[in-house]
């Protein structure tokens, strides 16, 4: 079961090599089986059908009934100070000094001549002085999809990864699902990494996983399942017929039925499946955000923090690096938020956009948006790059709703809501929520860049179990970050190899 790193690897870094093997249907043709709605608003993204997603058209060319002066933009029914012209990276400081896109001041304003605006170091988490928000990242996204709570799939069903950090961005083996209640699915599912089931899975259609099994409950196929590894199964494997075939090895306790076509070896022992997400200590996205309305440099960059808030008509704004406060983020028209830098964005309230929502990350740039209260898009939604899902990191701390067409090129955290998605849909990135219910084609595209963001934390250290501890020390042991022996070491879906925790190679 160990995984292997090839030479060169990065700590912390998947193996990225191009593979193909079987999918429940026969074959795994590593394409995109799906598209999402186009967003029709300048500098949105559209999602075509394609391995690494679309290159985002980044030129920013709308229209807007605002007028600008000294770089503050100021629409026709009220005055939004600090909101930079889309048009210009640049603005203007409290005391009339440029800013430039980096984030720095010409006078000795909040942010400064900071590290992570020179593009070193990362952006400290407030009162944590170890841990950045990339160590975050890299923490939490390890599954393309991970539930809380059960996962109810009535459509098509397909995940698969590639890395973004790679010129040559292939489809691999990839793209691990985490369900922490039971998992269900009626139609066609192809799971492209692990498949980690804390409670029962039942498959009515057509089900391929590409790596291991892990299930704490029965597995039941009414149609053709296959398994291209091995599987862990604590209860029964049944069906009407066997139907279910396991490439590798079986591991199952004594006494349990298997109806199943077992390739490699069967191992009758006692199976201990590992709760695949974290979900126990939810993030306080709360605390976080609070702790950037005491500490961020919106008055270095002129940005009023009620600069987003009650927009009723066409908004444009440009962030730069930095970490920036608000109350709220309100629209009825059309809003769209271009970050041009290493970029924390913090709400206080909601993010609720009735009209056209866009946020867009430029090249070389990545942000972090909080949001302590709920996301609601009641239109048409595009955040992110397809192309670069891992410079999006999305934390929220109550429900998101997505009512009509929408774009994700990013990672979202949300282990309070339930995720919807109806009509043919694509993420780019990662979903961390607090369960799932598909209705559609529904296809998510794993980015295995986000294992290797920029952090802050050192080896070792003080932890509570191995969510707390990151490459070369990934596993917890009395109360310490400790170099893994074992694959049981690492969290879930990770494979122990030389003492570091990797995704299964392919």
């Amino acid at each position: 079961m160990t995984g292997t790193s090839s030479a060169g690897d990065t700590p912390g870094v998947p193996t990225s090599s191009d593979s193909s093997g079987e999918s429940a249907s026969g074959t795994r043709t590593g394409t995109d089986s799906a598209t999402s709605s186009p967003v029709p608003t300048t500098g949105a993204m559209e999602a075509t059908s394609g391995t690494t997603g679309p290159s985002p058209d980044t030129s920013d060319s709308a229209e807007t009934s605002a007028t600008t002066t000294g770089g503050a933009e100021a629409s026709a029914s009220s005055t939004s100070t600090g909101a930079a012209d889309t048009g210009t990276s640049t603005g203007t400081s409290t005391d009339g000094s440029d800013v430039d896109s980096s984030g720095g001041s010409s006078s000795d304003g909040t942010t400064g001549s900071v590290a992570f605006c020179d593009g070193e170091g990362g952006i400290l988490l407030p009162g944590d002085d170890k841990t950045c928000t990339g160590d975050l990242g890299e923490k939490i996204f390890t599954f393309a999809l991970c539930s809380c709570t059960d996962v109810s799939v009535l459509g098509t069903f397909v995940t698969d990864s590639f890395n973004s950090n790679d010129d040559n961005m292939q489809v691999l083996d990839g793209g691990s699902v985490g369900v922490n209640g039971d998992y269900m699915t009626v139609a066609v599912a192809d799971v492209g990494g692990a498949l980690w089931v804390d409670g029962s899975m039942n498959t009515t259609a057509i089900h391929g996983v590409a790596k291991d099994l892990q299930c704490g409950g029965n597995v039941t196929a009414t149609l053709v399942s296959h398994i291209e590894d091995n599987a862990f199964v604590e209860g029964n494997i049944g069906g009407l017929l066997p139907l279910t075939t396991i490439d590798g090895d079986l591991h199952i306790p004594q006494g349990k039925t298997i109806k199943a076509n077992v390739n490699g070896q069967i191992i009758k022992e006692a199976v201990n499946v590992q709760t695949p997400c974290d979900c126990s200590d939810p993030l306080d996205i709360s605390a976080i955000v609070q702790g950037f309305k005491q500490d961020n440099d919106n008055d270095a960059n002129n940005i009023d923090p009620t600069a987003l808030q009650d927009l009723g008509l066409i908004k444009n704004i440009e962030l730069p690096c930095g970490r920036f406060y608000f109350t709220e983020i309100t629209s009825l028209l059309s809003l769209h938020i271009k970050a041009t830098g290493r970029t924390v964005i913090a709400v206080e309230g909601d993010l609720t956009d009735v009209g056209i929502f866009n946020l867009e990350i430029a090249p070389d740039a990545e942000v972090d948006l909080f949001v302590a209260g709920d996301i609601e898009f009641a239109n048409l939604a595009a955040l992110g790059d397809p192309d670069r899902p891992a410079a999006l990191r999305i934390y929220v701390g109550g429900d998101v709703t997505f009512v009509s067409g929408f774009q994700l090129g990013g990672n979202l955290y949300a282990p309070n809501t339930i995720f919807n998605a109806a009509g043919l849909s694509d993420v780019w990135g990662a979903l961390f929520v607090g369960g799932v219910q598909l209705v559609d084609l529904f296809s998510i595209h794993y980015d295995a860049a986000i294992l290797e963001l920029d952090g802050c934390e050192e080896p070792g250290g003080e932890c509570g179990d191995c969510h707390d501890c990151l490459n070369p020390t990934p596993t917890c042991q009395d109360g310490e970050c400790v170099p893994c022996v074992t694959d049981a070491d690492c969290c879930p879906p990770f494979l122990c190899n030389s003492g570091q925790c990797f995704p299964a190679p392919g």
